[in-house]
């Protein structure tokens, strides 16, 4: 039987504080990123999404290797996996690009909706997740489970036609709700697929030859998905600055609300960790819907959105209903029970 690292009151308190942090996360994550970008558009220099995402990588890599140098007592061997398994390194270079266009979407998605109509339609990943998973990795699913898939696509529906109806708000803010959704979807999409996909990659890797499965940890698959992940939205800013001079100002355009929006989403990839090691899905079914309540809450007192409509409160109410069902429903009784696999800590979960 594992080790008991901690006791059950030290359990449960580590439990209640990071799905408590989480809960916060996912709706400062949201807020912060639309009072950034609502910023941008009244500023002549604006700042380059692609360099904002290279320092919320560097933050995770810096991090994680610090974690795992630690935990290894030699920074060395935080990078082992990296320099022994470069077959499997070039193997997570498709999900890193997918995580990697997610991450830039984001910022058109929030460009262009209102924070809690962003906030529901996200949870599309959960819907195109369970599909894929279905399809790739042959997974089961109850009745409960796909009703509240149902209850989801109608949620979000309503959530699109309540942005159709006219709002009150300044003329000077330029929003397209079409070019929002379609960044959400964009983005849902390549997060589902990335992670079905990286599911699968982990359970094809053999193990080690002591048994065990140290390079699969949390901390050093994200090691290896920013090993990727960096270059690649280095190359990204580079093709989004000028071509006379490009990166000649890498911080053109930051405020203190974009450094904040760097640590809220680098934290939010770490607390992930943490949420998967204390907490089942039930647990954070509750936090994702407590953000979604917080989001619609605190938007309209922040001047980030309207008072959500009667449409808007139906769809929030659907959602939610839908992630707590999904979560708290068992897996069919038919199904073998699949061996827990860790996903990689990636923004807005």
């Amino acid at each position: 039987a594992p080790r008991r690292s901690l006791s059950m009151p030290n359990h449960q308190c580590v439990r209640w504080t990071a799905l408590s942090l989480m809960l916060v996360q996912n709706s400062a994550f949201v807020l912060v990123m639309r009072h950034s970008r609502k910023q941008q558009q009244s500023q002549a220099a604006q700042y380059n999404v692609a360099v904002v995402v290279v320092l919320q990588e560097l933050f995770k890599l810096l991090f994680c290797v610090g974690v795992t140098g630690a935990q290894s007592r030699s920074l060395g061997a935080a990078l082992h996996s990296l320099r022994s398994s470069p077959a499997a390194l070039a193997r997570i270079a498709l999900p890193a690009a997918c995580f990697t266009l997610q991450n830039n979407v984001l910022y058109v998605a929030l460009s262009n909706l209102h924070p809690l109509v962003f906030q529901i339609s996200y949870q599309l990943k959960t819907l195109l997740t369970a599909a894929l998973s279905a399809l790739l990795l042959r997974k089961s699913f109850s009745r409960q489970q796909w009703l509240s898939q149902v209850l989801l696509a109608a949620g979000v529906v309503l959530t699109q036609v309540s942005e159709g109806q006219p709002h009150d708000e300044g003329a000077h803010e330029a929003r397209s709700a079409p070019l929002g959704l379609a960044a959400v979807l964009v983005a849902a999409s390549s997060s589902a697929f990335a992670s079905v996909y990286f599911e699968r990659i982990l359970k094809d890797r053999p193990r080690d030859a002591d048994g065990g499965r140290a390079e699969n940890s949390l901390w050093r698959r994200n090691i290896e998905l920013s090993t990727w992940t960096v270059p690649m939205n280095g190359l990204l800013a580079l093709l989004q600055s000028s071509p006379s001079t490009p990166l000649s100002d890498p911080l053109r355009g930051f405020e203190r609300s974009t450094w904040a929006l760097i640590a809220v989403n680098g934290f939010g990839g770490l607390l992930v960790a943490v949420v998967i090691k204390y907490a089942d899905n039930i647990w954070k079914g509750f936090a994702t819907a407590g953000a979604i309540l917080l989001t619609g809450l605190l938007a309209p007192l922040l001047e980030l959105g309207p008072p959500p409509n009667a449409l808007l409160l139906l769809g929030a109410a659907l959602v939610v209903a839908s992630v707590l069902l999904y979560a708290a429903t068992p897996p069919p009784p038919h199904r073998t029970a699949a061996r827990a696999v860790l996903l990689p800590a990636r923004v807005a979960t």
